[in-house]
Formats: C-alpha cells, sequence, structure tokens
C-alpha cells in the first residue's frame, strides 16, 4: 500500500504568508481546512506536513510548524489527525532566520511533529538532537512526547507493510 501523505497543510504557500526575514507575515482569519477534513475523517491520510505559514489569528508570529495550538490545537484536537506529522524543511530561511537549528527542532517537538525535516549534513543533524535533548533536561519535551511520536512512526510503518510485528 503507498503512504497517502497530506502536504502544505492550512494552505498553499504564499509569499505573504512565509515568514521572511525583517517582514511581517498576514494571513486571514479564514482557512479553509475542509479537504483535510475530510481525507482525515475517511482515514486517507498517513502522514501531513505543516507548512512554516504564520496564522496570526491562531498564534500571533509563531511558524504553523512550530505552534503547540496549530499543530497539536488544531490538527490533533480539532481535526482529530492521529497519524504522523512531519514539517517542511527546518532549514528553510523562512526558519533559519528567526530560529537555530536546535530551537527549530525542540520547538517542533513541542507543539506536536513527529518528524523533523531539513537536516542535510551530519552538524545539521546533531544541531536538532542537541535542541531536544536540551528541550527534555529543561522538561519542555517529556519521554512520553518522544513515545507517542515513535509510536505514531512504527503505526505508519506496520500499516504501509514495512514492519512486521513478531508473534511470540
Amino acid at each position: 500500500m503507498p503512504a497517502r501523505l497530506a502536504v502544505e497543510w492550512q494552505g498553499v504557500w504564499h509569499p505573504q504568508t512565509f515568514p521572511r526575514p525583517g517582514r511581517c507575515c498576514y494571513r486571514p482569519s479564514y482557512i479553509d481546512w475542509a479537504p483535510y477534513r475530510t481525507l482525515i475523517q475517511q482515514g486517507n491520510v498517513h502522514a501531513v506536513m505543516v507548512t512554516h505559514d504564520i496564522l496570526h489569528a491562531v498564534d500571533g508570529s509563531t511558524p504553523s510548524s512550530l505552534s503547540y495550538k496549530v499543530v497539536t490545537g488544531i490538527l490533533r484536537n480539532q481535526l482529530g489527525f492521529q497519524g504522523v506529522i512531519l514539517t517542511d524543511s527546518l532549514t528553510m530561511e523562512g526558519i533559519t532566520a528567526f530560529y537555530s537549528e536546535s530551537q527549530a527542532a525542540a520547538l517542533a517537538v513541542e507543539a506536536g511533529c513527529d518528524l523533523l525535516m531539513g537536516a542535510s549534513t551530519p552538524r545539521d543533524v546533531a544541531s536538532m538532537i542537541e535542541g531536544i535533548k536540551l528541550a527534555m533536561n529543561s522538561g519542555a519535551i517529556s519521554t512520553q512526547r518522544i513515545d507517542d511520536s515513535v509510536r505514531r512512526i512504527l503505526m505508519m510503518k506496520y500499516e504501509l507493510g514495512l514492519l512486521t510485528i513478531p508473534t511470540n
């Protein structure tokens, strides 16, 4: 079975809503999540990629991929999505102009994202891991939060036939 991924959740990328250094972003307060809601309710999506768009009506100036109110509050709680949530690249200018890689990684996990995209070098990976470790040590991210992500990723792999569960 092929994996089904809904990308660009909360709308199509638009230059006025994407974070840029030195520029305020605007997003209309009306957002049509109907297509995503339908796909989620039908169980037709294994994973959702959250954009970095800023939804001012929801969470001020925080990119959606780093926002607990957006990722957990809306996508998980309001829309009922229980699959894997992944970020768009955390090394895009819209993120790196405002956050270090380690900060972005920690905020994305705190927000409820399960997979973090964008680490293209060993240094990027190490920085993101360090940010998550620091957030765990400070209590901002719990072990349960990490376990929940691991469970969702393993369940997706199982549903796709990529993982078998031992019978004994």
